[in-house]
């Protein structure tokens, strides 16, 4: 009794490791949780990228465009297929301040949202860069918006993380990169993460490119985490097509499995066996 009481203890410190790995940075949603706030222009890309600034709200999201003359910008809200929301009714024009600033509160169309801006990027060509954003309100799921077609050309997420987590290194996910909504296939897909990563990816025949977030994550003194996790990096990927050119920017964070817990939690349970046997043999033996 007293083995099967010291392994079921071991187990459940193996599990409460193991579950915080699992959640180690789920502050947002395939968005801005755990990103430092915008205050200057990022010095990792010169990719046209949507930062989010100001304090966090429930209720409105403020982002800074940097790398671009940024001078319009547009959310397209989640909507279900069903008709309960048109998809007409779910895009939203917004202003752009001379700053290339934009701000936007949530609406009852849905807690999916795509965000972009439309201008020139640094060579003067045409530009979209693209974010998602995602507010903690009930409302339709984003197939259908990852799904419909967009005037103009993009690189977009051909899934989102679940809710409440995120892009994570070593993981491989897949972008699509569109025109008018027809896919664009055989062209570069360039990522640069704000690790000092650089890498190149072709699309297929579809416009689907699979990109692996890369284990380029460094270690970062504990007194510099957030709410005991390290801040989650960045990461753009960008696109070009004759004179086009459309990025898409977020945020990934540490391999789930490479949290240093889940080993101290193997370790753990390891150690809980090897204590344990010898009481189960002398158990038998009586």
């Amino acid at each position: 009794m007293k083995s099967f009481i010291l392994v079921s203890t071991l187990t459940l410190m193996f599990s409460a490791s193991f579950a915080s790995a699992q959640h180690a940075g789920h502050a947002g949603h395939g968005g801005h949780g755990g990103m430092p706030k915008a205050t200057k222009a990022p010095d990792w890309t010169a990719y046209p990228v949507l930062i989010a600034g100001g304090r966090y709200s429930r209720s409105e999201a403020k982002y800074q465009s940097f790398n671009m003359h940024a001078m319009e910008g547009v959310t397209y809200a989640s909507y279900d297929g069903d008709g309960h929301v048109a998809p007409d009714a779910a895009v939203r024009n917004l202003s752009i301040d001379d700053n290339g600033a934009l701000s936007f509160k949530i609406g009852e169309d849905g807690s999916y949202y795509l965000v972009r801006a439309v201008g020139h990027g640094p060579g003067g060509e045409e530009a979209i860069a693209s974010t998602f954003k995602y507010f903690s309100k009930p409302g339709p799921a984003p197939r259908d918006l990852l799904n419909a077609r967009r005037p103009g050309f993009e690189i977009i997420p051909a899934i989102l993380p679940r809710e409440h987590s995120r892009y994570r290194e070593n993981q491989t996910w897949a972008f699509r990169v569109r025109m008018n909504g027809a896919p664009v296939a055989d062209t570069q897909v360039v990522l640069e993460t704000s690790n000092g990563t650089r890498a190149e990816f072709v699309t297929g025949a579809d416009g689907i490119v699979d990109v692996t977030f890369p284990r380029d994550f460094k270690d970062i003194p504990k007194d510099q985490w957030n709410h005991g996790r390290p801040l989650a990096s960045q990461f753009v990927l960008a696109v070009r097509h004759g004179g086009l050119l459309a990025t898409f920017n977020g945020d990934y964070s540490l391999d789930a499995y490479g949290d240093k817990n889940v080993w101290a939690g193997v370790g753990f349970a390891v150690l809980g066996m090897a204590v344990a046997a010898p009481l189960v043999r002398r158990r038998k033996k009586a």
